[in-house]
């Protein structure tokens, strides 16, 4: 009975040393950090390969943020569908790290974030080829909801005026 313990609890011991490894667990490949937070320059690099760019602006201890983390980005489909489409970075509502804005002003992560209205995390600014700011998505997104929004950006279906609950309501 000793050995069965033993066994057990050095099987425990060796699944969780497997889940603390760097590396371990699913990394969603579509999180880039960017070298120096100018949008403009993201949004045109995204383009170039025929992508969008996403910002979500989140901030420490945000448990929906976390939660994004952890439940939607490494999910399969979406790290598929948003890897194919589009490159997607943080910004922090209360950080002060340098940040040109989409319309190509010097600020700061926190002034941008107040400048974009991001009050509640997560926050999901998508942004046309264009440069433009398409889509909105406030708070914690079920993987449908968030491949749903993938879809209508990149299929650019907001340029016929289609809003985003009708493009939900349709079934796209």
């Amino acid at each position: 009975m000793l050995k069965t313990i033993m066994q057990a609890a050095l099987g425990a011991v060796f699944m969780c040393l497997i889940a603390l490894a760097p590396g371990a667990g699913v990394a969603a490949e579509f999180i880039i950090e960017p070298l120096d937070y100018d949008i403009p320059a993201e949004v045109e690099a995204a383009a170039a390969d025929g992508k969008n760019l996403v910002v979500m602006f989140g901030q420490n201890g945000c448990p929906y943020c976390d939660k994004m983390h952890k439940r939607v980005f490494p999910h399969p489909k979406v790290a598929a569908l948003y890897g194919e489409h589009f490159v997607m970075f943080e910004i922090n509502i209360k950080g002060d790290l340098e940040v040109v804005s989409h319309d190509g002003e010097d600020t700061t992560e926190k002034q941008y974030a107040s400048k974009m209205r991001a009050r509640a995390t997560p926050l999901f600014v998508f942004y046309g080829k264009d440069g433009k700011d398409v889509l909105r998505l406030t708070g914690y997104q079920e993987p449908g909801i968030f491949m749903t929004a993938a879809r209508y950006v990149s299929s650019e279906s907001y340029k016929d005026g289609t809003s985003f609950m009708s493009f939900v309501r349709s079934g796209k």
